[in-house]
């Protein structure tokens, strides 16, 4: 089933006017407006005249103008993006073709389709373009569809505006935002309500019915200006003319302007004749009004006229098309009202018409007016016919609402409704209730004896377990729901079944058996399974096949987009956390570090939080395996914090395992030994009892790496020779092999010099088989934090004669110094303070031995490129100093500070990080060193807001802040202190104009905390709390500021731009 035969393409066209219309040059000088904004929203209740207004609109431009009348049955995202691009397939170029085959594909994602349509309009549209999307109130009603458009309009080509016509105030996340920008015009009834001169003309010019001006201000004063209430006395006074105005109005007719309605309109239907009103009364309960479903309805063959004539009589009917028409809202609510005083007689016609529907497969259409009639049985045949593949087409939000209008009685003895509940909240993670909903199927089944049920349902409960990664609790459902069926008979069923039972086996660590039911599930199936390929995915990384995986991953992965839009989130299987987790393994931290950040976006639009979890804990492997993260004061915990969300915000214990495994690494590589052992249980405890080895595996790796580094060796050896068993168990290669690195690491440093080779051989094989050298040269999850951790390790082995291919690839691509490393990469931090890191491991007090070689290194970062001679350096240090002692005391100077970068050294070699290059002393510009101060710059003059926030982060204080050279580099630190106020600037602008006024304050706070001379920072509060609406604090920001100045410079100072702005401001407020 394709959302595009649920098309109904009257919806698509705009209404036909009438010629009884008044042109209002009011209210279209407003609307032409439309065209210097992307979106214009019109709010006002029914009968203001919305739907007649935007058609003269598009009448009287000369430009491409597309139609689309909005209804509740379009709720689900699916068949709402299919109707928004047939919209706009309406013209001669067919705009909407791109996005609409890729609609025909049910896995296509939403975001996919909403792209190919804004590049088809972007290309196509040379010319300014109109969309009218009428009736848009029902869609407040759909989170995903408003999500939807709100993306929509955020990107919207340059060409088209949108005209959105709506009964109710609209919820779109990001309106507010569109408000300041500038980007959007609202127009409500007060604008639509006809002023009495318009009331005056209408009737005296439009409806041919001279009334005096105390007949005009009667009708304004009762009306109030409603459109379709002047309509309605019209009508009345054609169909009564000896009635007088006063009495049509007299105010015991109603006290509200619906009341007055509905007394006026039930005049104008006693004067029909009697086959109109049957006709009117009957035909109420459609929403369109065509010949053919009029004439099934009513058992007549001349429906066409008759509608004819009642569009010719004026009476409250829009043209769609020259063979569609609707009952005007008020209109058909008021038909319907009479209608239901006979109830058997609504009951009736709404069973025929839902047989009309049906019988053209017009499900949605059919289902209503089946609700209507209370007809359950019949609404229960139709869900189970089609009810999955309405699911799978996207409709889950109509079928939730279909099933919830059965009563509770009814469906407690309906299986297949309690399975399609349990469907839609597994779908939107709510498992308990859908295991609730599932079991319920069950049991109903069960008393049916109904194997095809039975197994339907357990494969729903197993379904939930392996979204939740439970495989001991999907075991036995997955084989009880096998045993169940014939492939024979349902080979299909069977497919699916076995594609579980293969994700399970994965989760279990039994790869070959899951290859094998993967296999089999092929063959049994004709469809090409997007699950099948996840599922392959998964488990060519517990496997270790990772360049296969990716090569997968990224065929499967929809491309670069600025957010995933709407549609079913795919749990722990979302590509982008999946390539997240491959690359971390890999050693591509940036890399891995997008991927995750990515998943959150995705997380963010499908409002999923299972899978924002997920995201964040990936995240979290990324940043681990940044050494920038140990410049900063703030890494470890932010790290941490993600961990602990994904722990706090999941309440399925068995996802907590993979944080818990982020938090053994992070906190046990930084030595935190007892808390990373105390987790480490906790999350194997949980692994065990859920049956999955594989993720037992990367605990036990990391634990074990993290007690070889700290010099706990036996505990590591014991717990790494259970990860190399459980390695081969499960048959995956990288983990394997990162066992046996780490048994070497450690045997090596244990003295146990044959283990430690006989393990690296092993090691060396499967790195040079399998592709896996980043284990040795990368930050990687299984590896180290520091690319040169095993590089002592390497040219150890290599001194003891093992010779080997991978050995000479590693070292020889990477910075060393002969036959030497030192094992650790060098990370100096100049902003606010001096620090220097080997690894992540801090160069204390009493490893300098000298003061001066401190402040030597920094004379040495701050001349990086050009280096610094030895006689600039005496002058820093030993101004005063003959040559000789300044010469002496530059050699022992230099020694220490060799000694404090490198202390295991061997005599014979030269050093790595400190070189000379003729008379100039500099670091090796081949060596692994990054600086802050490097890293700060690059990231402060990035246009990308997510790089000025981490220049932010980075700057803790002004250059060398507190040191003895911080006088000899002025002009550096006033450059660098310049940077950082300008990017802070620039951030907190984008604070602003993103509506994220939490952030803009804080960053506004630091700024009048660093500098509280500068005007900048006091204009930034002031700002963000009048467009908070706080305008008593933004009186006292003022009054800081002017404290703080007249403080400073005498008790008459006021900045004169501080003071504009407040004046401004406060006008405002």
């Amino acid at each position: 089933m394709t959302n595009r035969n649920q098309i109904i393409l009257s919806k698509l066209t705009p209404p036909a006017q009438r010629s009884s219309i008044l042109p209002r040059p009011r209210v279209q000088a407003l609307l032409h407006n439309s065209l210097s904004y992307p979106l214009t929203v019109v709010v006002c209740e029914t009968g203001y005249g919305k739907t007649t207004s935007a058609l003269t609109l598009t009448q009287s431009l000369d430009i491409p103008a597309f139609w689309y009348t909005v209804s509740r049955n379009e709720r689900d995202p699916r068949l709402f993006l299919t109707y928004l691009c047939t919209a706009f397939n309406q013209g001669s170029k067919k705009l909407g073709q791109p996005a609409l085959r890729l609609l025909e594909d049910n896995q296509s994602n939403f975001q996919e389709c909403l792209i190919a349509l804004l590049n088809s309009l972007s290309t196509n549209l040379t010319e300014p373009a109109l969309l009218v999307l009428d009736d848009f109130q029902g869609m407040n009603e759909s989170k995903e569809v408003l999500l939807m458009m709100d993306w929509f309009i955020d990107h919207l080509p340059a060409n088209l505006h949108i005209l959105i016509l709506s009964r109710l105030a609209l919820d779109f996340p990001t309106i507010n935002k569109w408000r300041i920008q500038g980007k959007l015009l609202e127009i409500d009834k007060d604008t639509l309500s006809f002023t009495q001169d318009e009331t005056h003309q209408l009737y005296n010019s439009t409806y041919q019915l001279p009334l005096n001006l105390e007949d005009v201000s009667l009708l304004q004063q009762r009306t109030e200006g409603w459109a379709i209430g002047l309509q309605v006395v019209w009508q009345s006074i054609k169909a009564s003319p000896e009635m007088s105005l006063n009495h049509l109005l007299d105010e015991e007719s109603g006290a509200s302007l619906e009341n007055l309605f509905a007394y006026l309109a039930e005049e104008v239907l006693d004067m029909q004749t009697e086959e109109h009103k049957e006709f009117l009364l009957s035909t109420s309960i459609l929403q369109f009004l065509d010949s053919d479903t009029c004439d099934f309805l009513l058992d007549k063959q001349d429906s066409a006229a008759t509608l004819n004539e009642l569009y010719k009589s004026g009476l409250f009917i829009e043209q769609l098309k020259p063979d569609v028409l609707r009952y005007h809202h008020i209109f058909k609510e008021f038909l319907t009202a009479q209608l239901n005083k006979n109830p058997e007689k609504a009951k009736t016609l709404n069973r025929k018409v839902a047989s009309y529907y049906s019988a053209h497969h017009y499900w949605e259409r059919a289902i209503s007016h089946l609700i209507s009639a209370g007809d359950f049985a019949r609404i229960r045949q139709i869900l189970d016919d089609v009810g999955d593949r309405l699911l799978q087409s996207g409709l889950k939000q109509s079928v939730r609402f279909w099933l919830e209008q059965i009563p509770p009685e009814e469906m407690s003895h309906y299986p297949y409704g309690n399975y399609l509940l349990g469907e839609i909240d597994r779908m939107e993670a709510r498992f308990d209730r859908a295991l609730e909903s599932y079991r319920t199927a069950q049991r109903l089944y069960q008393n049916q004896d109904n194997g095809w049920g039975m197994s339907l349902a357990m494969r729903g409960q197993a379904q939930v377990y392996l979204d939740t990664l439970r495989p001991v609790n999907a075991n036995q459902l997955l084989d009880r729901a096998l045993a169940l069926l014939d492939p024979h008979e349902y080979p299909q069923e069977v497919s699916n079944l076995l594609t579980q039972i293969a994700e399970n086996q994965v989760n279990q660590g039994s790869m070959l058996e899951a290859e094998q039911s993967l296999q089999k599930a092929r063959e049994l199936s004709l469809l090409n399974s997007e699950a099948q390929s996840f599922i392959e995915a998964r488990l060519f990384l517990r496997e270790g096949r990772l360049k296969e995986g990716i090569r997968l991953l990224e065929k499967l992965d929809p491309g670069p987009a600025e957010a995933a839009l709407p549609r079913p989130q795919r749990f722990h299987r979302e590509t982008s956390l999946l390539l997240s987790l491959y690359y971390s393994l890999m050693g591509e931290p940036q890399v891995a570090r997008d991927y995750a950040e990515k998943g959150l976006q995705v997380s963010r639009q499908l409002q999923a939080g299972y899978v924002e979890a997920v995201a964040k804990v990936r995240l979290g492997h990324a940043l681990q395996l940044d050494l920038q993260q140990g410049l900063g004061t703030q890494g470890m915990r932010s790290i941490q914090e993600l961990y602990e969300y994904a722990i706090q915000n999941v309440d399925i214990v068995r996802i907590h395992v993979e944080p818990l495994w982020g938090l053994c690494r992070l906190l046990g590589y930084a030595g935190h030994l007892q808390e990373a052992r105390r987790i480490a249980d906790s999350a194997l405890l949980i692994a065990g009892n859920a049956g999955d080895e594989w993720i037992g595996l990367l605990i036990r790796i990391s634990l074990g790496a993290a007690l070889s580094m700290a010099g706990e060796l036996d505990a590591a050896s014991d717990i790494l020779s259970v990860a190399d068993s459980l390695a081969d168990k499960v048959h995956d290669r990288l983990t394997k092999a990162a066992a046996l690195l780490w048994e070497a690491y450690t045997a090596q440093k244990q003295g146990y010099n044959n283990s430690a080779i006989l393990f690296l051989e092993q090691c060396l094989e499967l790195i040079q088989k399998d592709g896996y050298h980043f284990l040795l040269n990368k930050q990687t999850l299984l590896g180290s934090d520091d690319p040169y951790t095993f590089f002592p390790l390497l040219y150890w082995a290599r001194e003891r004669g093992i010779q080997h291919e991978v050995i000479d690839q590693v070292l020889f691509s990477s910075p060393t110094n002969g036959n030497y490393h030192p094992g650790y990469s060098l990370s100096l931090k100049l902003l606010g303070g001096f620090e220097v890191r080997k690894g992540k491991h801090v160069v204390g007090a009493e490893e300098w031995k000298r003061e001066r070689a401190r402040q030597m290194l920094q004379a040495l970062a701050l001349n990086r490129e050009k280096g610094v001679s030895k006689e600039q350096l005496s002058l820093y240090f030993w101004p005063n100093a003959d040559e000789s002692t300044a010469n002496n005391n530059f050699k022992v100077t230099l020694s220490a500070l060799n000694q404090a970068l490198e202390p295991n050294r061997p005599s014979k070699e030269s050093p790595l990080f400190v070189i000379r290059n003729a008379d100039q002393y500099q670091l090796n510009p081949l060596a692994p060193i990054r600086i802050d101060l490097e890293e700060f710059e690059q990231l402060a003059l990035s246009p990308n807001l997510t790089d000025r926030r981490e220049a932010l982060e980075l700057y803790e204080g002004r250059l060398l802040e507190g040191e003895f050279l911080q006088e000899f580099f002025m002009p550096e630190m006033q450059y660098f202190h310049r940077l950082y106020l300008d990017s802070l600037g620039k951030t907190i602008e984008v604070c602003i104009h993103e509506e994220d006024y939490e952030k803009g304050l804080e960053l506004s706070n630091r700024l009048v905390r660093q500098e509280p001379l500068l005007e900048a920072g006091y204009q930034f509060q002031m700002r963000i709390y009048h467009a908070m609406g706080i305008t008593a604090m933004l009186r006292k920001v003022y009054q800081q500021a002017l404290d703080v100045y007249r403080s400073e410079y005498g008790a008459d100072s006021e900045p004169d731009e501080l003071k504009k702005l407040y004046q401004k401001l406060m006008a405002h407020s």
